[in-house]
């Protein structure tokens, strides 16, 4: 054994050989210090040297984690582990760090063949010890001396294995001349990055793609994790390639091999400035490496089933294992919380709490698929650490520039996020950050349910504690992540979208509101009552407040609101009638009267040579005088006919409500009633003479239609409506000649004796058609409503007519029949 030197690296190297009977030993040592007990340095060392499944491999390296009592120069007792450290010497342990080369050969070929070969195969490993993970330059030349060493078929020339550690030991020596500062700088980064070398990264993204920022962001969350793989080597460099992602955290690994080592930062002060010109200065003052392996916390790259109570211990809070024995895999949901399958490249949450913890954001999935998509575009088979455009982007310093900007921005947003917790009550505090910043809290573009629980780990509060609190002045707080966010783009064509609908629904409800204003004036038929009218416009009204919240349902609830208003008005009808049936002649010559009246003011506004005509046709008849003289006496009338709708706001025409009374003359009542043999002689004598004057008063009608329809663009509506109101008026005649004509002369009594009801209806229609043609020529044409909406107030209207029609006859019948009693 040769002397040890504390300042070296490269602490020793040993041989471990698979004993046929006894099982993994350790069969040579070289470097360790004099009088170490190697019996008791390491157990396990052997069965970490030669892990399971190594033999089904032509060459296999392993990386394994050892605890070493510097002070004492052993190991942990044989049957404590890594769990059951003194307290008093837990300041004597650090961690070393080792790595094995195993291979085998056949038996038969070895030069010198001992009693202990019993079988047909020999394995053995050599192992490097170091203070430092320094895998990568001691992995090719511990291949290349482990491969001479069995190329000598006599494996009692140890040699070999001398001139490997004392060529390591001065390659890794901290012993250097003086410096100056920028070569200090310098050593120092160049120290960092040795560390990297052999951990490729471009393998691990090409592999695991997104997954690697999810196993990242478990493992700060300081949790149970196990990797498994049949391929220990693979297995290995996993693990250490995903803690190289944390800045200099490879360099801080010294209390990783026990749950009961921790470093104190309780003393530690506030890094309150930094170089800019130097990089180690800037990750200090950001508070990196975050310690994820501290007090509770383990650490073991390869795991034999030796160290299972070290796993299970209640010591062991967390940790990060590898291994290769299937009995662990099996054992994995009551073991871990995260399981990562080498072999099939998946990641597995068992702990169901996790998984909306460790969801990636839209912003980290965009983020780390960029990275992958370049790392799959530059894919080199012939060289996985080397990009085949031999380019920058795409590269192993890329990809660690890439996670160490990540970390920064991350840092600086929770940062920010506890410091706005923290004065959220503090308005003074919070007005020297910038409101931009406040409003956008980038945490919760790293999911904020992984920054909460995050805040809870043990790494997170010596974060905390060693950085200052506006971290986020000097390093903004965003994501790494500066693309197009397709989520928010989408979001915003969708609010685009619903503002334009909504302006488009406001627009139908206002036309509709107007259309609904101009259909309560136009196509609403009411009875013989102004009541109806009124109720009408009541129920307008609330049809046209309820279509602002719901414009589908306006002609449903107007359909509703009419039916509820013809059965009011025809219970008021009822009461009216049993109590003033003597009084519906009169009514009827008001309403004929008020009828003329307002058509005759309309002819005063607009001269037609049609209209004229007409007029003088009903002067002839004497209805304009009668309608003129009952004006002068003051006796107002009430337009109600199954068109009264179509009288517009501003109309001349005076009315007064139907539920006035009326003065009934008994005397012209009797006077009447005695004329009505000679009424009816009249009748049988002039019936001829009365279908000629229909006739004419129908050719009147054409004549009028015609000279309107030249100037109404809604001709073709108002041809209908007149073959419509000829078709009822001719089938009136028919019913009132075959009923009684005594009901037809007692409606004429107040306008002429000589004229029967038939002619009076007539001319009522005629002044409907006139009044009808008149609000189409001073309304325009795009308040008329659409079709089919007049349609269906034309169905409802005349419906109510009918009945109402009915209900005349019915009630002048009785009345009849009561005055011939009298």
């Amino acid at each position: 054994m040769g002397n040890i030197d504390n300042r070296s690296t490269i602490l020793a190297a040993c041989l471990v050989d698979f004993h046929h009977k006894r099982g993994p030993e350790v069969e040579y040592w070289y470097g360790l210090p004099k009088d170490t007990n190697t019996s008791q340095l390491w157990p396990n060392l052997p069965f970490q040297a030669l892990p399971d499944g190594s033999h089904s491999f032509k060459e296999t390296f392993a990386y394994f984690t050892l605890l070493y009592n510097e002070k004492k120069k052993c190991g942990p007792k044989s049957n404590s582990g890594a769990t059951d450290i003194p307290e008093e010497e837990l300041q004597d342990y650090t961690t070393f760090f080792a790595v094995s080369c195993s291979r085998q050969i056949d038996s038969d070929k070895l030069i010198h063949k001992s009693k202990d070969i019993t079988r047909s195969t020999v394995q053995k490993a050599i192992v490097i010890i170091s203070r430092q993970p320094i895998f990568g330059q001691i992995k090719d030349k511990l291949s290349i001396v482990t491969n001479a060493f069995f190329l000598q078929y006599d494996f009692n020339d140890k040699s070999i294995i001398v001139s490997l550690y004392e060529s390591l030991k001065s390659m890794y020596s901290n012993q250097s001349p003086s410096l100056s500062p920028t070569s200090v700088i310098q050593e120092r980064n160049n120290s960092e990055n040795r560390l990297y070398i052999g951990l490729c990264l471009r393998k691990i993204i090409y592999d695991f793609k997104k997954d690697v920022l999810l196993i990242l962001k478990a493992l700060l969350l300081e949790r149970k994790i196990i990797f498994y793989g049949s391929d220990v080597e693979t297995l290995c460099n996993l693990q250490f390639g995903l803690i190289s992602l944390i800045p200099n955290l490879l360099s801080n690994l010294q209390n990783c091999g026990s749950p009961q080592l921790f470093k104190d930062f309780s003393h530690m002060e506030v890094v309150t400035s930094f170089k800019s010109s130097d990089r180690q200065s800037i990750i200090r003052f950001l508070g990196l490496p975050l310690q994820i392996f501290e007090k509770g916390g383990m650490f073991s790259p390869y795991t034999p089933l030796q160290q299972l109570n070290d796993i299970k211990s209640k010591v062991t809070e967390f940790f990060v294992i590898g291994t290769s024995n299937s009995l662990l895999s099996e054992q994995r949901n009551e073991l871990c919380d995260v399981f990562i399958n080498v072999d099939d490249k998946t990641v597995e949450v068992i702990n169901k709490s996790l998984q909306p913890i460790l969801q990636l954001t839209s912003y980290d999935k965009k983020w780390i698929e960029s990275i992958s998509s370049i790392v799959i575009n530059t894919w080199n088979e012939n060289d996985e650490e080397t990009p085949k455009t031999s380019e920058y982007e795409g590269s192993e310093d890329f990809i660690r520039w890439q996670f160490e900007d990540y970390f920064t921005c991350l840092l600086s947003s929770a940062k920010l996020y506890d410091y706005l917790n923290k004065y959220k009550d503090n308005a003074e505090i919070l007005q020297s950050i910038p409101e931009q910043m406040i409003e956008s809290n980038p945490a919760y573009l790293f999911n904020i349910h992984w920054i909460n629980e995050w805040g809870k780990t043990q790494n997170y509060h010596i974060f905390n504690n060693i950085t200052d609190d506006r971290l986020f002045d000097l390093f903004p707080p965003k994501h790494v992540y500066n693309g197009v966010d397709t989520f928010k783009i989408l979001q915003k064509k969708f609010i685009t979208t619903f503002q334009n609908l909504k302006i488009n629904n406001n627009t139908n409800v206002s036309e509709s509101k107007r259309s609904n204003g101009d259909l309560s004036l136009s196509k609403v038929s009411t009875h013989d009552s102004s009541n109806d009218v009124a109720s009408f416009a009541s129920s307008n009204k609330e049809m046209s407040s309820s279509s602002t919240s719901n414009v589908w349902s306006t002609w449903k609830d107007y359909f509703k609101n009419k039916s509820k208003a013809n059965k009011l008005d025809r219970e008021e009808e009822k009461e009216k009638d049993n109590g003033m049936s003597r009084t519906l002649s009169t009514n009827s010559s008001q309403h004929s009267t008020g009828k003329k009246s307002i058509r005759s003011a309309r002819s005063e506004r607009q001269e037609n040579p049609a209209k004229k005509v007409f007029e003088n046709a009903l002067i002839g008849l004497g209805i304009h005088q009668d309608n003129r003289q009952k004006k002068e006496n003051g006796t107002d009338t009430t337009a109600s006919t199954n068109d009264t709708e179509d009288i517009d706001d501003d109309s001349d025409a005076e009315s007064v409500p139907a539920s006035e009374p009326v003065i009934v003359d008994m005397a012209e009542v009797k006077m009447d009633y005695s004329s009505e043999l000679d009424a009816k002689q009249k009748k049988r004598v002039h019936g001829k003479k009365q279908d000629d004057e229909e006739d004419n008063n129908n050719e009147i009608l054409d004549i009028y239609g015609t000279e309107d329809e030249d100037e109404d663009e809604d001709e073709d509506e108002d041809e209908d409506e007149d073959e419509d109101e000829d078709e009822d008026e001719d089938e009136d005649e028919d019913e009132d000649e075959d009923e009684d004509e005594d009901e037809d002369e007692d409606e004429d009594e107040d306008e002429d004796e000589d004229e029967n009801k038939d002619e009076d209806e007539d001319e009522n229609k005629e002044s409907e058609v006139d009044e009808d043609i008149d609000s189409n020529d001073n309304e325009p044409n795009d308040s008329t409503g659409s079709e089919d909406d007049i349609a269906e107030d034309d169905i409802a209207g005349d419906e109510s007519g009918e009945e109402s029609d009915r209900e005349d006859q019915e009630n002048d019948e009785e009345s009849l029949k009561a005055t011939e009693q009298d």
